[in-house]
């Protein structure tokens, strides 16, 4: 069993344990089952979801999906496994088949468009491709706190509040206007591969993300996130039309009702997005507590900014590589951080802008001093101006071109490697994570960014 550590937390991750005493394995193919066979065999496959209700599943239990079939959710996961015996949802079948294949159109009451719904406990999901799920369509929905919570409701795997360590892994996401959302603790998302949606999850105001976090202690490691962005000159989610024109992101981080600590975001690359992170802050509640997330080892190749950060104390932000290159109708340069005196480390980041976008944009439309602590850090115009902006460039910078295997049409993670001779080998700071993108021991001074040069 390999655990993963999330800022002095254990998190289960991979699992690889025992079976317990008389695991089932339920098998369903939607073009060869039948709903009257037992479903515990693949030559007796369930044709659909109907039979998977709330009491069949037990530790260690499985449901397997045939490559080839099709499925229209949601698919509700009332059960729990426990640390040694999960329950499992997973592919069989030929590997030449594609993948099991789940969509949801309807948004509704109960219904949010999600093709998997988990609200148990030790849930794996895995090896499934979801896609093209629905946006919020308008209903009366709203309770008497007058914010309707039913836009957080969404996501193609839905991890509900009571559902814990529960792993999301290996899944494609097409053209889901949410991927991924959880509120369950010690959740891990993991290498999955969530990519192209251009479509508002709530007219105007809610551009498509692709994985979104709201309560605490979770991880989301080693995901391929790419085009998760909406450009509409209707998109208006601030007042006076702050925010006209663009919105969403590969990563989101909100929902005031519950504080927020100990989230992890690393070895993740993204690619078009509007956004890599954005952390918002006040909605239904005001001034929730959000602190100590850490976010390193990333590689963001983006939109409008790396870290949109409402509110956030004690966060870690180091060794990613940071590129800012592409502009649109909303931007708010590489860093846009409020709050007062919140104090996060910025270190050990390789930082590339053209366009005269803004560095430290930190504050943007607010007079908030967050007194970062920024170390270490690689700055260089590819084009155009270095700008600094109102806060750096910190203590031991480097500006110089940082000599990347390949900057120019980059678009797989080995591009953004160091070549031989960079200067940003060897000038971060021994830090608080020690493998780098590939995972590659740390050993020594670091490098700047998120692959080590091996120098």
């Amino acid at each position: 069993m390999l655990l993963v550590a999330i800022s002095g937390i254990r998190c289960r991750a991979e699992q690889q344990s025992p079976a317990s005493s008389n695991p089932v394995a339920y098998y369903i193919d939607s073009r060869g089952g039948n709903d009257g066979n037992r479903g515990t065999s693949a030559a007796e496959a369930w044709q659909s979801l109907k039979n998977i209700k709330q009491g069949l599943l037990h530790p260690g239990d499985s449901i397997r999906f045939k490559r080839g079939a099709a499925f229209t959710g949601p698919l509700y996961i009332y059960d729990s496994g426990t640390g040694d015996n999960p329950i499992v949802l997973t592919d069989y079948g030929e590997a030449s088949e594609p993948a099991p294949s789940f969509t949801n159109p309807v948004f509704a009451l109960n219904n949010y468009g999600n093709c998997v719904r988990v609200k148990g406990s030790f849930v794996i999901v895995e090896n499934l491709y979801l896609h093209h799920t629905a946006a919020y369509v308008r209903g009366s929905y709203t309770p008497s706190s007058g914010w309707d919570t039913t836009v957080w409701e969404m996501g193609a795997v839905y991890i509900d509040k009571e559902a814990e360590n529960c792993i999301v892994r290996n899944n494609e996401f097409n053209d889901c206007v949410v991927g991924v959302k959880s509120y369950g603790r010690n959740a891990v998302i993991r290498n999955n591969y969530i990519h192209d949606c251009n479509r508002v999850l709530k007219e105007w105001g809610w551009g498509p993300i692709g994985i979104w976090l709201g309560n605490d202690y979770q991880e989301a490691s080693y995901n391929r996130i790419f085009n998760y962005s909406a450009v509409d000159p209707r998109i208006e989610w601030g007042p006076d039309g702050v925010g006209g024109g663009a919105d969403g992101g590969a990563f989101e981080i909100d929902d005031a009702r519950y504080d927020k600590s100990h989230i992890s975001i690393h070895h993740n690359y993204t690619r078009d997005c509007q956004g890599f992170l954005e952390i918002t802050w006040t909605d239904i509640k005001q001034h929730p507590v959000y602190k100590s997330f850490d976010i390193h080892h990333n590689i963001s190749d983006d939109y409008q900014q790396f870290i949109a950060m409402w509110q956030g104390a004690e966060c870690n932000i180091e060794n990613n590589t940071i590129v800012r290159r592409k502009k649109n109708v909303n931007d708010w340069g590489v860093f846009n951080i409020t709050g007062t005196n919140t104090r996060n480390r910025i270190r050990n980041n390789l930082i590339i802008t053209e366009l005269d976008i803004q560095i430290y944009n930190t504050g943007l439309r607010t007079s908030t001093n967050p007194q970062n602590i920024i170390e270490n850090n690689l700055y260089y115009a590819a084009s155009g101006n270095l700008v600094m902006g109102k806060e750096g460039p910190g203590t031991a910078p480097v500006f110089a071109d940082p000599l990347l295997v390949k900057y120019s049409g980059a678009d797989k993670p080995e591009d953004f490697a160091l070549r031989t001779g960079s200067p940003a080998a060897n000038k971060g700071l021994p830090g608080l994570f020690n493998i780098d993108f590939f995972n590659k021991p740390v050993k020594g001074m670091p490098d700047i960014g998120a692959i080590e040069s091996g120098e």
